[in-house]
C-alpha cells in the first residue's frame, strides 16, 4: 500500500528531513510515525501526498512508483488518501455538513449519495448534532473531528493522519484509534 524505498528529502537549505528511508505500510495495517518536532513526520507526509518531491529513492503508494508521477496525475492519486492534516484545513464559509460535502463534491459524487454519506460519517464522529454550525463555532476536537469526517468520507483506500488526536480529550482519542484499526 505504501513503501519507501532508500527514500531521502534534502531540501535546499541543506537540511536533510528524511534520510534513506526504507519501510513498507501493507493493506490493513496501523503505523505510527513518532519523533520529536522536527524530525521529519511532517516532510513524510507531504512525500506520500506529493506536496513534496523525493531527493533520491522511490515510493509506491497502491502498487504504483509515485517518484515521477505527472503533477496533473498527483488529484488522482490524492482520491485514493484521507488525509487529516494538522492544521484541519478547514473551509471558514462553508458549515459542518458542507466541509465534509465538500470531499465528495470533489470526486463528483452524485447530489444522492452526499446527502446519504455525510451524515452517516458525521454520526459516527459525533457530530451529527453540529452539521449546521461553522469551523469558528466548534472546539479544537471538533474541528479535527470534521477533518476526520471529511477523510473517511469516501471510503479512502487509506487514512494519512498528521497528529490525529493532537486535540481530542483521552477519553475522545481511544474510540478513534479503535475505529481507524
Amino acid at each position: 500500500m505504501i513503501e519507501f524505498k532508500n527514500v531521502s528529502k534534502i531540501y535546499e537549505t541543506g537540511t536533510e528531513a528524511v534520510h534513506n528511508a526504507t519501510f513498507s505500510i501493507e493493506k490493513g495495517e496501523f503505523a505510527f510515525l513518532v519523533g520529536t518536532s522536527g524530525s521529519g513526520k511532517s516532510t513524510l507526509i507531504k512525500l506520500i501526498l506529493k506536496e513534496e518531491e523525493a531527493s533520491r529513492g522511490n515510493i509506491i503508494i497502491n502498487g504504483k512508483d509515485i517518484t515521477y508521477l505527472r503533477q496533473k496525475r498527483v488529484p488522482y492519486l490524492r482520491r485514493s488518501m484521507g488525509v487529516v492534516f494538522q492544521d484541519f484545513r478547514l473551509l471558514p464559509d462553508k458549515t459542518v455538513y458542507d466541509n465534509v460535502a465538500f470531499a465528495m463534491h470533489i470526486v463528483r459524487a452524485t447530489p444522492k449519495h452526499i446527502r446519504r454519506q455525510v451524515p452517516m460519517v458525521l454520526s459516527l464522529v459525533g457530530l451529527s448534532n453540529k452539521a449546521k454550525m461553522y469551523p469558528n463555532e466548534l472546539s479544537g476536537g471538533e474541528q479535527q473531528r470534521v477533518a476526520l469526517a471529511r477523510a473517511l468520507v469516501n471510503n479512502p483506500s487509506m487514512i494519512i493522519a498528521d497528529e490525529p488526536t493532537r486535540k481530542f480529550r483521552p477519553r475522545n482519542s481511544l474510540g478513534y484509534y479503535e475505529f481507524i484499526k
